[in-house]
């Protein structure tokens, strides 16, 4: 994977670059950022131009020997560590076990999270571990010769899966054999241990830009530029989530709101009814995505209403609908909306009976938003 071949990021791709060379690689490195900055792909292009032999001034070249065996992740002197479940009982799990599958995953979706590779490896409800076996199995990778390359190269990706386990790590952190690059990929700093990371060096890696974004939602087919925008909003940075809405979105979010906001608020029971059936046979995924946005929606209403001097993330025709519904708004009422639906969210997660949580938030946010009272706890 090239540079050029990821969205965004040009000041890391930048930095990256010029830590290759001006011969300043750090033997431990932390890639460190929110889902779906393309922090992985960021560490594969880096490896990449690394080995690469036939550099060009700030990207590899994707041609040569080397540039085609880490594209396709088969690299013999580039190893992966990821999350993993048993798979027969009473057998420790390893990596090694799963790469077919983590390979086809990434080289199918580059912006995948965990939660996506544990579900394509059908770990069900189990978490995803990486073990004591594991980190022994990395030292003794790096303690053997190269087979083609100058460097010996092991990505840690979420290296938050490492308990007290990842303590075995710390001599070969601090004293890593010749020409040893360990790059570990996370999300959530305060899930690493203090030990790992006092020990690597950390380059964050922020949230892909809106403009970014749009851009790529293009590249895929969305021709409806309002449409990539509100797309571009909601996601906040995730092209994961982008992605998603993309191939999922089969009517504009904002339309719906506005149809489900004129159900609720005119008492329009048929209507609402309707909707409530359709929305809650669409799957689990597509609720939880559309609460997802009706939560955006508000938030934004809340720095529309008391933050005058930034603007709100709004499309024209989302703008249009909060100016529409905004007599209805005020501190309070968006003080209890916000919850309410975010427990909806929470409890179509946890499998909730959809049209129940749906007809219920419904109802509820009727009662906000014309002033009436309404009970403290969700019976759902």
């Amino acid at each position: 994977m090239k540079f050029s071949e990821i969205t965004g990021q040009l000041k890391v791709k930048h930095q990256l670059a010029e830590m290759v060379n001006h011969a300043r690689i750090p033997h431990a490195q932390l890639f460190l950022g929110p889902e779906g900055n393309g922090a992985l792909p960021l560490a594969i292009a880096f490896v990449q131009y690394l080995l690469c032999e036939n550099k060009q001034e700030n990207d590899s070249c994707g041609q040569c020997p080397s540039c085609n065996k880490v594209s396709k992740l088969i690299h013999p002197d580039v190893h992966f560590t990821f999350p993993v479940v048993p798979k027969t009982s009473g057998k420790v799990p390893l990596s090694d076990d799963y790469m077919a599958e983590f390979r086809k995953a990434f080289l199918e979706n580059p912006f995948l999270n965990e939660y996506d590779f544990l579900k394509i490896i059908q770990a069900e409800n189990r978490q995803g571990n990486i073990t004591a076996l594991e980190a022994r199995n990395i030292i003794k990778r790096l303690n053997l010769k190269t087979f083609e390359s100058e460097f010996k190269i092991t990505i840690i990706w979420k290296p938050e899966a490492l308990g007290k386990e990842g303590n075995i790590l710390l001599k070969l952190l601090e004293e890593p054999t010749e020409n040893t690059v360990l790059i570990l990929v996370g999300e959530n700093q305060e899930e690493i241990l203090p030990t790992i990371l006092s020990r690597t060096q950390i380059l964050k890696i922020p949230s892909i830009e809106d403009d970014e974004v749009m851009q790529e939602l293009e590249k895929k087919g969305c021709e409806n530029k309002e449409t990539a925008q509100r797309i571009a909003f909601l996601s906040q940075g995730n092209l994961r989530v982008a992605l998603q809405l993309l191939h999922h979105e089969e009517a504009p979010l904002d339309v719906e709101l506005s149809k489900w906001l004129s159900a609720t608020l005119n008492n329009h029971a048929v209507e609402l009814i309707h909707f409530v059936d359709q929305k809650s046979g669409s799957g689990r995924e597509n609720i939880k995505q559309y609460l997802a946005y009706v939560l955006h929606f508000f938030r934004e209403c809340t720095m529309m209403m008391y933050c005058l001097q930034l603007s709100p993330r709004f499309t024209e025709s989302e703008q249009t609908l909060a100016g529409r519904i905004q007599r209805f708004l005020s501190e309070e009422k968006l003080n209890k909306l916000i919850p309410i639906i975010e427990k909806a969210h929470y409890a179509i997660e946890r499998n909730c009976n959809p049209k129940l949580v749906l007809l219920d938030l419904s109802i509820q946010m009727e009662k906000i938003l014309r002033g009436k009272p309404v009970y403290a706890e969700m019976d759902i």
